[in-house]
């Protein structure tokens, strides 16, 4: 059997630098927003050379994790079996996964790129499974229909900005973000009947 070819070998080593690299990134940059590009390589365990090879500057990183956020965006939300279950199963599913992702990815969600016509394009197409959910949810009764599923959907990432980005000020864990965000969003578009006040 022929060993694989040197080319062949330096782009599996290519590939396996620039993952490790986006992987130490986003973590990075999680816990601290202002780290350095010295501290990405340190983190991955890679010399400044090798990420500067990958990664031209700081902005080019940030835009390599802003394009992998959203392809782990996309498989998330293929795992969560949006099918499976009724709406607000699915939906509970939803909030968890992309929970941890969104904490995984922080900081995207700190310096969302609002002016970034197509990653947001692209970031609304990937989202918009979750639109179709929120029908079948309105249709089956558990949603209310007088809030439309775009809204809904407004909603949903608006919260879950919102805790990813302070979850480290109010030190709630992974779990403790999604079930918060999942308790206030389904306070506002379930149809179940809320509990009486209790009597004095």
């Amino acid at each position: 059997m022929e060993s694989p070819s040197p080319v062949a070998v330096t782009r599996i080593d290519v590939d396996r630098h620039r993952r490790a690299l986006l992987a130490a990134a986003a973590e990075e940059l999680s816990r601290n927003p202002e780290s350095s590009m010295a501290d990405v390589a340190q983190a991955a365990n890679l010399t400044r050379a090798t990420l500067y090879r990958h990664f031209s500057n700081r902005q080019t990183l940030l835009e390599a994790i802003q394009t992998e956020a959203l392809t782990r965006a996309g498989q998330t939300l293929t795992d969560c079996r949006l099918e499976d279950g009724n709406a607000l199963e699915a939906l509970k599913r939803v909030v968890s996964a992309l929970s941890k992702h969104g904490m995984r990815f922080r900081i995207i969600l700190i310096r969302a790129p609002e002016h970034n016509a197509p990653f947001l394009t692209r970031r609304e197409q990937i989202l918009s499974p979750i639109i179709e959910v929120v029908r079948r949810g309105q249709a089956e009764g558990d949603i209310r229909t007088d809030l439309s599923p775009e809204w809904i959907l407004t909603a949903l990432k608006s919260l879950l900005m919102a805790a990813v980005r302070d979850a480290p000020a109010t030190k709630q864990s992974d779990m403790d973000v999604a079930e918060l965000i999942f308790r206030t969003l389904i306070d506002g578009i379930s149809t179940a009947d809320r509990a009486a006040p209790a009597k004095e």
